[in-house]
């Protein structure tokens, strides 16, 4: 196996930096794309940590050796590891490139592993990757008086929506989102990311 260094500086690269308090690192990132995917890796409730480029095999093809480095290892909860390929649609869906994955998931398989392919259409669905976004962005905020007061009217009254929430605690509906978003991204209370932003219309469940 062998590494690459994505923070050796190189001139012709832009590489993206995702601050992960799961795996209390720094995640460097080749493209946009990838960096999106941190975003889901971070809020996965059975992911336990993750890293990108981890080390990379070498394997056979028509008896030629070849280099491959995936994208991104994910350690789970359970314990097992998993490696995850990010590619946008307009190359994971070539027969070329499905022909390449194959290969390589063959050679994981044969390490006791699974490699697995995510989609920009997977990683890139607009309400639920924008919810991601809110939640990282207050992942690094001290829990308050505040959040204790949210998460008690939540199990009280066990499913609300956030403009209930700001009425019944006399708080503006910016706060209750932001505390919302807070105590989402730690698992505490749950919301609908995948079908509408998450605003005031918002219903917030017990978890």
């Amino acid at each position: 196996m062998y590494t690459r260094n994505l923070r050796k500086p190189s001139p012709s690269k832009n590489i993206y930096k995702f601050a992960s308090r799961k795996s209390h690192s720094t995640i460097m990132c080749e493209s946009g794309l990838e960096f999106d995917a941190c975003f889901h890796l971070e809020f996965s409730p059975t992911i336990a940590a993750f890293e990108s480029q981890p080390h990379g095999i070498e394997y056979l093809v028509d008896g030629k050796v070849r280099r491959y480095t995936p994208d991104f290892k994910v350690v789970k909860n359970t314990g097992e590891i998993e490696y995850i390929e990010i590619k946008p649609e307009r190359i994971h869906t070539t027969e070329k490139f499905r022909n390449e994955f194959e290969k390589k998931r063959a050679a994981y398989s044969e390490l006791g592993y699974k490699l697995i392919l995510v989609s920009e259409k997977q990683i890139r669905n607009q309400h639920l990757l924008s919810n991601l976004k809110t939640l990282h962005r207050f992942s690094n905020t001290t829990l308050s008086d505040v959040h204790k007061k949210v998460l008690e009217l939540v199990k009280k009254v066990k499913s609300l929506s956030i403009r209930q929430m700001a009425a019944k605690m006399n708080l503006v509906i910016g706060e209750c989102i932001a505390a919302c978003a807070v105590l989402i991204g730690i698992g505490a209370i749950t919301a609908d990311l995948v079908t509408e932003p998450l605003c005031e219309h918002s219903l917030i469940n017990e978890n």
